[in-house]
């Protein structure tokens, strides 16, 4: 771009954008506050409040979301170190040592499945886990590592809910 090379600034383009009359237009995902960004997903660790599986289920709902699902291990990976400390440092910690998640084996003993219907490849179980303990059908994760257990859902825990970010846009004029 020819004439552009002296400007104090840069501009990265995103997979998501536009141009249209000598403008460009470009979307981007953002969460509102109390949500942590990672891709195109917002993640909320409630650490204030324990519900059981089922009522935290609903409560992600009702914010247009679900328990959070994990993907990858670099997902997993991000969203703890971003919040471990965190975490770890409050006085009096309500919620214990481990968080519900999205997972749950409710339907057919052993076949894993996310509430919000994405495929269950990736795990992180700790060890002797998933076990069953008379009847264990929930995941919970455990903040000091990231490991997966199964739980009886009628425990109540911390929480940790994902939603899809809101797009944001923004206008930049390119015209002469």
């Amino acid at each position: 771009m020819a004439g552009y090379s002296n400007f104090p600034f840069s501009l990265s383009l995103l997979s998501d954008h536009r141009f249209v009359d000598n403008c460009l237009f470009a979307l981007d995902s953002h969460c509102d506050p109390g949500y942590l960004l990672y891709g195109d997903f917002c993640y909320h660790f409630e650490t204030e409040t324990v519900k059981n599986w089922q009522d935290a289920e609903a409560r992600c709902v009702n914010e247009q979301g679900h328990l959070a699902s994990f993907r990858s291990e670099k997902e997993l990976s991000f969203l703890i170190g971003e919040n471990l400390l965190l975490i770890l440092t409050h006085c009096n910690f309500p919620t214990g040592i481990s968080m519900w998640m999205g997972g749950h084996d409710s339907v057919t003993e052993g076949g894993w499945e996310w509430t919000d219907g994405s495929p269950f490849r990736y795990i992180r179980w700790n060890a002797g886990n998933p076990d069953d303990y008379y009847g264990e059908d929930c995941l919970t994760m455990l903040i000091n590592s990231g490991y997966w257990n199964d739980d009886n859902c009628e425990n109540r825990r911390g929480y940790i809910c994902k939603r899809r970010g809101e797009k944001c846009c923004f206008k930049l004029t390119l015209g002469k």
